[in-house]
């Protein structure tokens, strides 16, 4: 499933590793979602926004690989939006247990069960944009 494998350490490190680099996945495809259709709400085709972050800082190999999904409305799951809030909710679990504030991902696992609620569970995690799209009444598409 990946092309390196990192030993991490005494027992329970790599489920810690997992949940931490899903943490950084979660967040992405909520911050990208919101970009993307606050961007599209104000007439800015998404298209161009997308490559605008392609030429940014803000470049991501998330974007890069889940963007042309969004844009062609693809939410067959490859991991679906269930399966993340469930991890979502691991990694604030043991946040809590360590410690560790986490508000950003606190906000995100909020908006997954918004999601969920609004029966978006099933689709690919990257569909969490149709709730943000739903509640400012614009879908995101791309050519």
């Amino acid at each position: 499933m990946a092309a390196h494998v990192h030993h991490c350490g005494a027992i329970g490190l790599g489920m810690v590793a997992k949940l931490s680099q899903n943490l950084v996945l979660a967040n992405l495809a909520q911050v990208l979602s919101e970009s993307l259709v606050l961007a599209t709400a104000a007439g800015l085709d998404p298209d161009i926004m997308l490559g605008i972050l392609e030429d940014s800082a803000a470049r991501t190999g998330y974007a890069a690989f889940k963007a042309p999904y969004i844009l062609r409305r693809d939410f067959e799951p490859n991991f679906s939006l269930r399966w993340m809030a469930k991890d979502v909710h691991l990694m604030l679990q043991q946040a809590a247990a360590l410690g560790v504030p986490l508000p950003v991902t606190q906000a995100t696992s909020e908006w997954y069960d918004r999601a969920i609620d609004a029966g978006l569970g099933d689709d690919d995690f990257c569909g969490v944009v149709r709730l943000t799209e739903a509640l400012a009444g614009t879908e995101v598409r791309g050519d």
